[in-house]
């Protein structure tokens, strides 16, 4: 009967001429395309009512969860990878729960907080707090006068523990949605008379259709006002594209991202435009960061408790390669392929095994679109034509309150080359120690980091390949030719006030006007400068025009309300190029509301 029915409808839809032959063998994919959906069915019935979106990797719930790991308080974070979902941060916060007794009053406060903030992934029948008996599935202040003065009123009473602020939530079940709004207002003023001012707003989408099916869309609106050269560096900018209709107004850009996910019990497909971070580090990040403009990727992930494996397919912006008569300027096509296993075999020591190869000017290649293929293998089978890096990173905790990472970035290298200053020693490694409560200073904590990064490091003999999106360093802002000191103090004097001091010292050797060294990652190995006739065959660290820059910052953040931080910066900077000194300070102050 089944084979029967399968026949009037190839017939009805003009598939069955020409195929014939091989009916039986599409009778047995038919069934187990059946079995795959039935499979899948059974599953899903399995789950719980979760949200598999994402949380922003700004979020400072990360910093919460790295502190506990440190203390003891919760194990296998495995945080080599972010963003994570907030089905995962609610499972670790559960467990941080049960040494709720252990904890410090400020840790105890956030836990409280971040606890309401996760409700629905930890227990979906429990309401948000300002929804009523008769109005049980939706809640927005605005809904009328009397709900916003209530809101209103609330808002300015500094209630504890309290979930987060929305303008629009709506919760039935598995289908939920959930809409919020974040203003943010900077002014910058530096010594040598240069400012600049920062609006914009972000409308922030997500929800789930179903346990299995989550989504979530994220929309920003940006003006930077001021010196143009100093508003074109404003990071929320990041380089990328901008306009200024009006030569004495403010520059304009906007932004949008976000995700859909597929969760089952035993994997999760992504598909997203949003920040993502790979490895080690605070002052940045070797393998990914958040350093470029977001791009979009599909992705893959395995998660069983103490180990991960990720898999992504990232399309990256390329440069201009031609340009139309219309004056139209064509990019190729570019891609990131990264896949990386994480694994904590023991609670006090994590792995992190990585995989990241940059291709272009040409389709996305399948053979990297297979997650478990050894991506070395096959670029080797696809003529050795693309950028190729392997990296790998550690997390050890030595004793409770202490960790100690670090990360090995490896872009090109030959074994019988190893340990001499050949030029294609491509690499780069960091280290870091990082120190909660120290001598018994509750909610103290200390970091210390070093960063150096080879000459040409992230380069590549063809253009297309560089270790880059839109002009931008995939992995660490630095770039090549570069090391890094890094320090910083943070005390916490309140769950809703903290201060700290950030030190840092960053060299970088750039290229002689007439001798490619290494020190530019948009200039590969065989680009020559000047009157160079030749490349260089050996390479010398933090050789060339040297600039060692200075930075101290002394910060302290207040969240005044429930969602509205205060946040001021003070910035001094000494530079020294080649004998050349610029010094200057630098005041930030920042407003930020969420609702």
């Amino acid at each position: 009967m089944a084979e029967l029915l399968w026949k009037k409808i190839l017939t009805a839809t003009g598939w069955l001429t020409g195929i014939r032959k091989s009916f039986t063998g599409l009778f047995i994919m038919f069934k187990k395309i059946l079995l795959v959906i039935l499979f899948t069915t059974v599953v899903s019935s399995e789950l719980e009512a979760q949200s598999p979106v994402s949380v922003p990797i700004t979020d400072p719930v990360y910093g919460f969860l790295e502190r506990m790991e440190t203390l003891g308080y919760v194990h296998d974070l495995l945080d080599g990878v972010r963003p994570f979902s907030r089905k995962r941060v609610a499972a670790f916060l559960l467990d941080i729960k049960k040494h709720r007794a252990e904890l410090t009053h400020i840790d105890r406060r956030r836990l409280d907080d971040y606890l309401l903030d996760y409700r629905y992934e930890i227990d979906p029948e429990k309401k948000y707090g300002q929804i009523s008996e008769e109005q049980t599935t939706l809640y927005s202040p605005l809904a009328g006068w009397k709900r916003f003065t209530r809101d209103f009123r609330r808002f300015f009473q500094q209630i504890h523990p309290e979930e987060q602020n929305y303008v629009f939530l709506w919760e039935d079940g598995g289908n939920t949605f959930y809409f919020n709004f974040d203003m943010n207002l900077t002014y910058e003023s530096r010594s040598d008379n240069l400012q600049r001012t920062g609006s914009w707003q972000d409308f922030l989408f997500r929800g789930q259709v179903s346990p299995r099916f989550g989504y979530q869309l994220n929309v920003s609106l940006q003006a930077v006002r001021g010196d143009d050269a100093y508003t074109l560096e404003h990071p929320i900018l990041k380089g990328t594209w901008s306009q200024r209709p009006d030569k004495s107004g403010p520059r304009y850009a906007d932004r949008t991202g976000g995700e859909l996910v597929y969760h089952t019990k035993y994997i999760d497909l992504t598909f997203a435009q949003q920040e993502i971070q790979w490895g080690m580090g605070e002052s940045g990040r070797l393998i990914l960061s958040r350093n470029p403009e977001q791009y979009p990727y599909i992705g893959v992930t395995a998660d069983w408790g103490w180990g991960k494996f990720i898999a992504i397919q990232g399309k990256l912006l390329s440069f201009p390669q031609d340009t139309l008569s219309d004056g139209t300027k064509i990019y190729p096509d570019k891609w990131l392929a990264a896949h990386r296993l994480e694994v904590s075999p023991w609670n006090w020591l994590t792995l992190g095994l990585n995989e990241n190869f940059i291709y272009g000017q040409r389709y996305m290649d399948w053979a990297y679109l297979f997650p478990l293929n050894f991506y070395r293998s096959v670029e080797h089978k696809l003529r050795d034509r693309d950028n190729a890096t392997i990296s790998i990173d550690l997390e050890l905790l030595p004793y409770q309150g202490a960790k100690v990472y670090g990360t090995v970035f490896l872009d090109e290298f030959k074994a019988s080359k190893l340990g001499t200053n050949w030029y294609g020693n491509k690499h780069a490694f960091s280290a870091g120690f990082y120190q909660v409560d120290p001598f018994g200073i509750p909610n103290f904590s200390l970091r210390l980091e070093y960063t150096a990064i080879m000459p040409w490091v992230y380069t590549h003999r063809y253009t297309i390949n560089r270790y880059t999106s839109d002009y931008r360093s995939l992995g660490h802002w630095a770039g090549p030719n570069s090391e890094i000191w890094y320090v910083h103090i943070r005390q916490d004097l309140h769950q809703r006030f903290y201060l700290g001091l950030k030190l840092r010292q960053w060299k970088h050797g750039a290229n002689y006007p007439n001798e490619n060294i290494g020190g530019d990652i948009l200039l590969g190995h065989g680009v020559l400068l000047g009157d160079q006739t030749e490349p260089r065959e050996t390479r010398t660290f933090l050789e060339g025009i040297l600039t060692t820059q200075r930075k101290v910052q002394l910060y302290a953040v207040y969240e005044v309300f429930n969602g509205l931080f205060l946040r001021a910066h003070y910035n001094i900077y000494h530079t020294n190029t080649e004998g050349a000194i610029n010094n200057y300070n630098e005041l930030f102050l920042g407003f930020k509301f969420r609702y």
